[in-house]
């Protein structure tokens, strides 16, 4: 099954350790509004009031309304210029925007201008982190975990680092540490299982990997970690069983739609597959990868139409990412 262990190891799952995918109340959208109204108000009697338009800017950006906090935040910046919360709070609404590097531009400044800000510090890593750059989010998290030495999620998020470089024997070290400190701690051993699967050591990872759903039953994550196990072992049987239980924790956990979807690919269950891939690529970000492979399923569908419009799209991704 060469197209299975081609995108077997796409991804490993993340757990969020930062205030830049903060998980928005929307039962407090109409004291949201309300907050609007009267920073509005407070800027119509005095235009140059900057702190009316940090509190209106605010609750803009928690009712997602993106554009207009970034206004509101730049025309504080231009009152206030050398606030750093000022250039931290940017840096989140650019994010939100999708514009990363905007993003660490500006928590570069906020930096600059509060040197130990240990929250601005722990911001960047995360940005570095979404970004790709490891190198510069495990010098973060060293800082931080001079300064936090207790706060484990630093030392997961430096497994999480080696991990993405393939540097699978230090993330090993850091999250056997972390086991040391936390017995319980559940995103350690699932991520613990999937570096040993990545050095070829199935039995280590399955051991790891079942220890974290002994902890968390209902862990979907380690579902999906340890069918990659079973699909690596030739065990597709299990292998789906664990992607099904996975997806029906977790609807639109990307890894096992995508894995369920070549199995069922391998499988001859064209239909279920293209399901799969539809939904995945609804909900993520299109790649030229998933693309051919939804090209290949039209073609054993005999959908050669489609199949031509994927590839073409493919195609076009593919000369952009050089």
């Amino acid at each position: 099954m060469e197209i299975l262990t081609t995108f077997i190891l796409s991804c490993i799952s993340t757990v969020v350790f930062s205030q830049f995918d903060p998980e928005i109340d929307t039962s407090k959208y109409t004291s949201y509004r309300l907050s609007v109204r009267i920073a509005s108000n407070r800027i119509k009697i005095d235009s140059t009031n900057a702190e009316a338009y940090l509190q209106r800017g605010y609750y803009l950006f928690l009712l997602k309304d993106f554009d207009a906090s970034l206004r509101d935040t730049d025309k504080f910046i231009s009152l206030e210029p050398k606030v750093a919360s000022a250039y931290q709070s940017r840096a989140k609404v650019s994010y939100s925007q999708g514009n990363i590097d905007q993003a660490i531009q500006d928590i570069n400044k906020a930096i600059s201008l509060e040197p130990d800000n240990i929250d601005m510090i722990n911001d960047r890593s995360t940005l570095y982190y979404k970004a790709g750059n490891y190198e510069a989010c495990k010098k973060d998290l060293l800082y931080l975990l001079k300064k936090d030495p207790e706060n484990l999620s630093f030392l997961l998020y430096l497994g999480y680092c080696e991990t993405k470089q393939k540097n699978y024997s230090k993330a090993i070290t850091h999250f056997q540490t972390l086991i040391s400190k936390d017995s319980l701690y559940k995103e350690a051993y699932n991520n613990l299982g999937f570096c040993y699967y990545s050095l070829g050591d199935n039995i280590k990872a399955l051991k790891a990997i079942n220890k974290a759903l002994e902890i968390d039953p209902r862990y979907p994550e380690a579902y999906d970690k340890r069918s990659q196990v079973w699909m690596a072992t030739g065990d597709y049987k299990k292998a789906l069983e664990d992607l099904n239980k996975a997806l029906s924790l977790y609807p639109f956990l990307s890894t096992s739609l995508n894995n369920r979807a070549l199995i069922y690919l391998e499988m001859k269950q064209y239909s279920d597959a293209l399901g799969d891939m539809n939904l995945l690529l609804q909900t993520a970000k299109p790649t030229a990868d998933l693309l051919i492979i939804r090209a290949q399923i039209y073609k054993e569908m005999g959908n050669f139409e489609l199949m031509e419009q994927d590839l073409k799209i493919a195609e076009v991704l593919l000369s952009q990412e050089k």
